[in-house]
């Protein structure tokens, strides 16, 4: 067994790792960072290969190699999911992930309170855990800003100040400055949907992402490829912490990273404290890392079932658990489609990145009266590439035709021919609450390739709250379809429970030890020198993707460790 010492060791190097490796490197404190899969290249991702990089999803984890499995309840037998949305390399999701970039409303941190308020208790679900963040969007607003700038964001500001700027997103939370890129060309689906969304009396937008769209920091702008989701980007256009914070942390001189490194167990002593971390080597070695700090960054899968798989005699039901909060809170986006199809003219939306798109806010958070419908918060709605991936085999795999054409056989061969560059998807990304059986736990039947149990999702999204706001977006969804013109206008099917994109969740942060794993900085209330940082501390989620936030906290936590707790070890208040 190898064994080495450094000040830090962090598990997983993606959206918040990769900033965590680089702030805490720039400071001076020696950081070894452990990633599971390999370190790619911007030449790596050259050749534009959907069947490597869309069908085998070679840039996200093997799901036979390291299964999930998924339930919708308690009583049913879990079965493996079969595609995993997460990264499996260095950089993680930012390799492959679409890049919306967005920041949540000042009312997504206090969503429990917004409601109580205007509504009252009782429009909260009963057996909704639906809790506010024990931090405010001004306290994260610096760090967003800073990502934006550090990483870049391409996009146009709709509150600067609090004061209101067209073009941009009135419904924002008030930002220190505008982006620092302007945004990606209007796109011909973008433009039908401006169209009609005004014509309807909302507010479209161009979506903000991390691309960016002129050259910026040494790196080359996008060339609208379409080979943007489900690839890594052949010439570093997509911000991602690849090409980004990796550099940064390299240059430091104080960051070593390890790939093939799989992590099992965070390891602790008799007092409580974490002394560092165990993990199988490429060569199926056993080594560990010894360390005066832990952060824990990977996929919320991870996160929780590092946490279980390393419970001790002080914390029998996992580490930082006296809470019993750990897996508990499952949350993830659901996103009811709309498809438009259009006789009369070619939208050739497979054309440049699919976080191109255009979007709406109005019926996001609580930006419309919620007082007879039902239910509370709301989704994000935007046009976007009918299959996301953009290309013909992503196309014919993912795109669900009118009723009365079967998704095989001549129809829907004559059907994808005419209708490939003409028709667009129309996407709510709905916000969907916490509830505390919704959960992660280790599954007892299925291990993965180095032995260990699976990580196991007991998840249901038909919840009547779910399934009221679910119905209402469709019919937005219809209605913008029908004033865009489209000749054809048809559901996507609601499919099963089984939960969508953007998992968060886990292990909430809270002001509360009692009801919560982590405080706002990501630091556990049981173990001081432990750091969970990511989206399984978010205790709601956002109609917005998480990515965004998740590099503020990273940003925030760093500034935490390096200004306060590298100084004075101990709980930050």
């Amino acid at each position: 067994m190898a064994s080495e010492k450094t000040d830090v060791v962090i598990v997983g190097v993606g959206a918040a790792g990769g900033i965590l490796a680089a702030e805490l490197g720039k400071a001076g404190m020696k950081v070894v960072g452990l990633e599971r899969g390999p370190r790619l290249t911007t030449a790596d991702f050259t050749p534009h290969d959907e069947l490597r990089y869309f069908q085998r999803q070679e840039l996200r984890p093997n799901v036979k190699r390291q299964p999930v499995t998924w339930r919708p309840n308690a009583n049913a037998r879990a079965l493996p999911l079969p595609v995993l949305n997460y990264g499996n390399q260095a950089g993680g999701g930012t390799i492959h992930y679409g890049a919306v970039s967005w920041r949540f409303h000042e009312d997504d941190f206090r969503a429990r309170s917004q409601t109580m308020e205007r509504y009252g208790a009782a429009a909260i679900p009963e057996d909704s855990s639906l809790a506010d963040w024990p931090l405010t969007y001004a306290d994260l607003e610096p760090f967003y800003d800073r990502a934006e700038y550090e990483l870049g964001v391409s996009g146009k500001a709709g509150n600067l100040q609090g004061r209101k700027i067209d073009g941009g997103n009135p419904f924002e939370a008030p930002r220190r400055r505008e982006y620092p890129l302007p945004p990606l060309f209007v796109d011909q689906a973008g433009a039908i949907f401006e169209a009609a969304a005004r014509k309807l009396g909302h507010h479209p937008f161009s979506t903000p992402r991390a691309i960016v769209s002129q050259p910026y920091r040494g790196r080359l702008g996008c060339t609208y490829c379409g080979f943007c989701q489900a690839f890594g980007c052949h010439i570093g256009a997509k911000s991602s912490i690849l090409v980004t914070k990796l550099p940064e942390a390299d240059a430091s001189g104080n960051f070593k990273l390890l790939t093939g490194a799989m992590c099992y167990r965070v390891n602790s002593d008799n007092s409580g404290r974490a002394t560092g971390v165990s993990y199988y080597g490429p060569d199926g070695e056993d080594n560990t890392i010894e360390a005066e700090l832990v952060i824990l960054a990977p996929f919320i899968y991870d996160n929780v079932r590092l946490l279980l798989l390393s419970k001790t005699a002080r914390f029998p039901d996992g580490l930082a658990n006296s809470s019993g909060q750990v897996g508990k809170h499952l949350m993830a986006h659901i996103g009811p489609r709309v498809f438009a199809a259009f006789d009369d003219r070619y939208v050739n939306i497979y054309m440049g990145p699919s976080a191109q798109r255009h979007s709406l806010d109005d019926f996001n958070a609580d930006n419309f009266d919620h007082s007879s419908l039902g239910f509370i918060r709301g989704a994000q709605i935007s046009v976007s590439p009918a299959d996301l991936e953009a290309g013909p085999i992503g196309a014919a795999v993912s795109m669900n035709p009118p009723p009365g054409i079967p998704r095989w056989g001549g129809a829907y061969r004559d059907f994808l021919a005419k209708y490939f560059a003409r028709y667009a998807g129309l996407t709510a990304q709905t916000e969907n609450l916490p509830y505390a059986d919704q959960t992660i736990d280790l599954d007892p039947n299925v291990r993965d390739a180095w032995g260990l149990p699976a990580p196991r999702l007991t998840y249901d999204w038909r919840r009547p709250n779910e399934l009221k706001r679910v119905e209402f977006m469709v019919r937005q969804l219809e209605e913008l379809g029908r004033t865009m013109g489209a000749t054809h206008v048809w559901r996507s099917p609601p499919g099963q429970g089984a939960p969508g994109a953007h998992h968060e969740g886990g292990t909430r942060m809270g002001s509360d030890p009692k009801t919560s794993v982590v405080n706002r900085y990501g630091q556990s209330w049981d173990i001081p020198n432990l750091f969970i940082i990511g989206s399984s501390t978010y205790p709601s989620m956002s109609g917005f993707n998480p990515t965004l936030t998740i590099q503020a906290l990273a940003y925030m936590s760093a500034d935490a460790i390096v200004n306060r707790y590298k100084k004075n070890p101990g709980p930050l208040a």
